[in-house]
């Protein structure tokens, strides 16, 4: 019955699942499932971490490589709230520290495309570097901000 309901309501399957937890009916659970969920609960954090540092790196970019005067007090004010998003969920869950590289690097490939499409589609000319010129420490850093060109 479990994994009907699984498939039709998650949220009253997840309340089910967490009753039968504390009742220590550990013979009734969804085993298959609820280990299916506990990992999908990981990798969202890695994704949610990658598309902070994506948008982070992105803000970065657009600061440093835009002519643009008007947006930049848009990108740092988004900039920031990027950053405090990236460092919450580094505070909540400390072990993502360890991915955090690995994330970078994924982000950095994402973060060239989007800012290389931002600028086409707004007519600018700003040249993207080919290797990050950022840390990650930079991206995280509250008081790094990109000079203008």
């Amino acid at each position: 019955m479990t994994s009907g309901l699984y498939e039709t309501d998650l949220l009253r399957w997840s309340e089910e699942q967490a009753n039968l937890l504390r009742a220590g009916r550990l013979d009734e659970l969804d085993i298959g499932n609820l280990l299916e969920e506990l990992e999908d609960m990981g990798r969202e954090q890695k994704v949610a971490l990658q598309s902070l540092l994506r948008q982070i790196l992105i803000h970065l970019l657009k600061l440093q490589c835009s002519p643009a005067t008007a947006p930049r007090g848009k990108w740092v004010d988004e900039l920031i709230e990027f950053r405090a998003q990236a460092q919450t969920r580094l505070e909540e869950a400390p072990s993502l520290k360890h991915y955090a590289d690995d994330l970078f690097e994924k982000a950095w490939r994402q973060a060239r495309r989007g800012a290389a499409k931002s600028f086409e589609a707004y007519g600018e000319t700003g040249e993207i570097p080919g290797s990050c010129p950022f840390s990650l420490q930079q991206c995280l850093d509250d008081d790094y901000i990109p000079a203008k060109p």
